[in-house]
């Protein structure tokens, strides 16, 4: 890596995030609904820069509508919690200060 750059260089290269959708990534306050790709959507979550992540016990799990396209129960649980992760990084990014 390069002394100007850091792990998040390439992501504000995008146009769909720049350095203001970072910086909103970085501000972001999520509150998760527990299920069995939480692990895995923390993990997307904060990669992408999210930083502020806690739990709400009893929330709604949110929808996959493609578990029935997964033959297998691993592939499935990534995809899911790649597809909740998505989900948040796409509305924190459509959200404008």
């Amino acid at each position: 890596m390069l002394p100007f750059e850091d792990r998040y260089t390439r992501q504000r290269r995008l146009p769909e995030v720049g350095p203001a959708g970072q910086r909103r990534l970085e501000a972001a306050v999520q509150v998760l609904a527990p299920h069995e790709a939480s692990e895995l959507e923390v993990d997307y979550l904060r990669r992408a820069g999210v930083q502020q992540l806690s739990f709400a016990p009893g929330a709604p799990a949110p929808e996959f509508p493609w578990a029935e396209h997964f033959q297998f129960a691993g592939p499935a649980l990534v995809a899911r919690g790649a597809h909740a992760a998505l989900a948040r990084i796409k509305a924190i990014l459509a959200q404008r200060p």
